[in-house]
């Protein structure tokens, strides 16, 4: 009886106080992915309180993340990270400080020794066309958070620390916003693909649209892959983009290598142009507005297409790709923006043999070196003095770096001049 007692008075001395001992006040916890040059990863947490909270008693030393660094804490009347701030809401957004690149993203399924014995034997390197890649599963990002501190809710009350809760649910900030179809071709193959439409779609207006082909690192017959490895079709549907350029965006999941190193292509990549002329029969696509742009294997696919298809693409956008040098003069004509890393032994001397050959048959070409690890505004300055109307080829290089590297930076806001420069030109 003295302990019932007891407990009545610290529930009441509580009460009194305006300290809640209800269950959790915390009735959601939503993880929030954005994906970075070297793939998808955790950006944010969102929690839901079943009451709205006072945004000055809200602060990041109250919550903590595991091996996560808290950017910033606020609490916002809508599920969604934001730039402002409001005085109350009940949703706690928790913005996470990046993590550093990871320059081995990407790598392809290691081999056996005696699949690379066997594949040495026939003189082959690199990836072998038309084998099938991975059909794991995509891991889903969760997030687990602990609130520390204590919190005040409007009606005054205070909501004490609470025990780590583990996310239910995950939102992929831009990743959601694409379909997934298959594309089924006039001989029966058949193509996976992810399609941004732009928001506040008119069927009265033409749109352009870009497609984007990943690297072999990245083949598999989960549709979404290509979405999340990389910035490559992210970087042209982002919100910010997409406001001042409204256009479709075009990301291909091929689940077969598409090209090797002796330059040989499958069957994938005359399919894509099927589909894209598909596409541009079931919407408004401005077919003068057509742009490519790859990585590694994908940019070979881009220069594969360029070649045989010189009159289809208004504009290219290659990054950290070869191909072979005989076959590219159709494209001295042709709009293209190159990029490769000095680091990258297959990319670096193939493209500068490509850039030459190109500008002895007639191109006009911009050539610069970059540090890809500069300022942001220093490389935008840097492009915008070098971009003129006279060239129709340029080609950034990268100081040192590796072939990963390329990418991880070629799809940033560092690079949108170049970004401009594709999207400014029509056939």
């Amino acid at each position: 009886m003295k302990r019932n007692n007891i407990i009545k008075k610290i529930v009441l001395f509580l009460a009194l106080s305006g300290i809640s001992m209800a269950a959790s006040h915390i009735k959601d916890v939503e993880a929030v992915t954005e994906v970075f040059g070297d793939g998808e990863k955790l950006s944010a947490v969102i929690l839901t309180y079943d009451k709205a909270l006072k945004g000055s008693n809200v602060s990041a030393d109250d919550y903590e993340i595991p091996e996560r660094t808290i950017k910033r804490v606020y609490v916002n009347t809508k599920k969604e990270k934001s730039k402002s701030r409001v005085k109350n809401g009940k949703y706690v957004v928790i913005e996470l400080t990046d993590l550093p690149m990871n320059t081995q993203m990407g790598e392809p399924k290691r081999e056996s020794s005696e699949e690379k014995a066997k594949k040495e034997a026939k003189g082959i390197t690199g990836p072998v066309l038309g084998s099938s890649g991975s059909n794991e599963p995509l891991e889903t990002i969760t997030a687990k958070v602990t609130q520390k501190g204590k919190v005040t809710a409007v009606n005054g009350k205070i909501y004490s620390a609470e025990d780590e809760i583990a996310s239910s649910h995950t939102r992929q900030l831009v990743v959601e916003d694409f379909i997934q179809d298959t594309f089924v071709d006039s001989d029966g193959g058949k193509l996976m693909y992810n399609l941004y439409i732009p928001k506040n779609y008119d069927p009265k207006k033409t749109y352009p649209l870009v497609v984007f082909m990943h690297d072999a690192g990245a083949v598999s017959s989960q549709v979404k892959k290509t979405l999340v490895q990389g910035r490559g079709a992210i970087a042209w549907a982002n919100p910010g983009w997409q406001e001042k350029h409204p256009a479709f965006v075009l990301a291909p999941q091929y689940d077969k290598v598409t090209v090797n190193d002796k330059y040989e292509y499958g069957p994938e990549l005359d399919r894509t142009i099927n589909l894209i002329k598909d596409l541009s029969k079931k919407y408004s696509i401005n077919t003068k507005r057509i742009y490519n742009t790859g990585q590694s294997m994908g940019g070979m696919s881009s220069i594969s297409m360029d070649s045989r298809y010189p009159d289809f693409f208004a504009a290219s956008y290659i990054v950290a790709s070869k191909w072979d040098v005989k076959v590219t003069d159709p494209m001295a004509n042709q709009n293209i923006w190159f990029v490769a890393s000095e680091g990258d032994p297959g990319a670096y001397p193939s493209i500068n043999e490509i850039t030459e050959n190109l500008s002895s048959k007639g191109a006009v070409t911009q050539k610069m070196t970059m540090d890809a690890a500069q300022p942001e505004q220093t490389s935008v300055k840097q492009l915008k003095e070098a971009i003129n109307p006279k060239y129709n080829i340029y080609y950034t290089i990268y100081k040192g770096g590796n072939h990963r590297y390329t990418w991880q930076y070629a799809y940033n806001k560092s690079m949108e001049p170049a970004m401009e420069w594709i999207f400014s030109k029509s056939r």
